[in-house]
């Protein structure tokens, strides 16, 4: 275990360096995330240092023969996301429909399924295979693209997804043979200090391998421990999820296009509030940090309760009303800052 940590940290470090060295996939300095990130040609080291750690680890196990397929497909996103970091004008419907072929034909050959939502009207129709085809893939779609939405100031999705792997780890319940939690952790560890440092960015190919990756590892983890509500799932993956959906409805409401990327995010809003009392370079991982340290308190507590799916409705619910509540009230704040 020490070895391999060791051989992680070396394989990033020597990522961001030959990236930086030789001008691979780099952030545009000149780009829209340069409006609120003020970064220059930082590494888009994401997706592949994931993917790398994922298959490097993962053939030091003994199941590196039946996750074959697993890595397979996340490799497919991991070149995808990285045309979206190249080809800035990437249509969004054509990334869309490239995104829900692959994730269709990755629930077909990894016969991935949600055996049950505890939602009464879902669960009559779930075990249709065609309906849970349908319901699955949309499920993975919405959380690949929130989390693209959310991915606009340093470690808030990775700082996401590691809180919820704490979480995983904290409940000591079991947990797929893909990876064991801890060296999932560990890499994820890794690339969030670099992070925070801004030595490195996720970039869409490092969101798109997070986001299946671990959309493949929940469903996983709700269907092999059978006691779980099946509400944990909704409560540890409804930040992106709820993000992609208010978005969408944000701006059908303004009457903007909805494939349009804008600065109106919570997140974005969090960082333009603290940019003005902070230190203009450390303000964006502040922010991120920020909203990590709210979310883990609604990861732990839906962990905690994860049998009960009445109190998990409950945290559920107070999460969405504490998140459009804020929304709301910084929206108004920065309105009114740049009125005066």
């Amino acid at each position: 275990m020490l070895y391999q940590c060791i051989f992680l940290i070396i394989l990033f470090i020597s990522l961001i360096l030959i990236q930086s060295k030789y001008s691979i996939l780099l952030d545009d300095p000149k780009g829209e995330r340069h409006k609120i990130n003020y970064n220059k040609n930082v590494p888009l080291s994401g997706g592949i240092y994931l993917f790398l750690s994922f298959l490097l680890s993962t053939f030091l196990t003994k199941y590196h023969n039946e996750n074959f397929l697993i890595l397979l497909f996340i490799f497919f996103f991991l070149l995808l996301g990285i045309y979206s970091d190249i080809k800035k004008k990437f249509s969004p419907r054509i990334r869309l429909l490239f995104q829900a072929t692959l994730i269709i034909l990755m629930i077909f050959f990894l016969d991935l399924k949600i055996n049950k939502t505890n939602i009464f009207y879902l669960d009559i129709y779930i075990n249709n295979n065609f309906f849970n085809l349908i319901f699955t893939s949309f499920c993975i779609l919405v959380l690949l693209n929130g989390s693209n939405f959310c991915d606009g100031i340093n470690c808030n999705v990775i700082g996401y997804y590691l809180i919820i792997c704490l979480a995983i780890l904290y409940s000591g319940l079991p947990t797929p043979n893909f990876l064991t939690i801890e060296i999932i952790i560990f890499i994820y560890i890794i690339f969030y200090i670099f992070n925070l440092l801004k030595k490195c960015f996720l970039g869409d190919n490092g969101v798109y391998v997070i986001s299946i990756f671990m959309s493949i590892y929940i469903i996983k983890f709700t269907n092999l421990n059978t006691n779980l509500s099946s509400l944990i799932a909704l409560n540890l993956l409804w930040y992106p999820a709820f993000e992609n959906l208010f978005s969408i409805i944000r701006r059908i409401v303004t009457k903007k296009k909805i494939e349009v990327a804008d600065r109106s995010h919570l997140h974005t809003l969090i960082f333009n509030k603290i940019l003005k009392n902070s230190n203009i370079n450390f303000s964006n991982s502040l922010s991120g940090i920020f909203i990590n340290i709210f979310m883990s308190i609604g990861i732990f507590a839906s962990i905690i309760f994860r049998n009960s799916s009445k109190i998990l409705m409950l945290i559920l619910f107070i999460n969405i009303i504490i998140y459009i509540t804020g929304y709301l009230f910084l929206k108004t704040r920065v309105g009114k800052s740049k009125s005066q």
